[in-house]
């Protein structure tokens, strides 16, 4: 099932992280809520958002599925969630913005 929206969970401190939330929008074919780590309305929000990620120990990206339903992308495993919705146009920019939260997690 095609995601209708992403959701982008992630730390104003981290740079890798608030590259992806910046340069996302432009490279899928959904909309993108940016929301930080820090936002004391998150967990009401987002309810099943895995507690690492409420608590700033790791980004996430969520995949809004058409029943309003959300699956949880923790760390760099939202490369997959997002893949069917990129731009076809953006996919080596996706990969470049992947490759280099990579490298910034180690």
């Amino acid at each position: 099932m095609k995601p209708v929206e992403v959701v982008v969970v992630y730390d104003v401190a981290c740079a890798a992280c608030s590259r992806i939330a910046r340069e996302l929008p432009d490279l899928v074919r959904v909309p993108v809520l940016v929301r930080s780590c820090r936002d004391p309305q998150l967990a009401g929000a987002h309810p099943t958002l895995p507690p690492a990620v409420r608590t700033c120990a790791t980004p996430a990206l969520g995949t809004v599925r058409p029943d309003g339903s959300v699956r949880w992308w923790p760390g760099l495993t939202g490369a997959l969630g997002v893949l069917p919705v990129v731009r076809l146009r953006g996919l080596p920019e996706a990969v470049a913005l992947l490759w280099t939260a990579f490298r910034a997690r180690r």
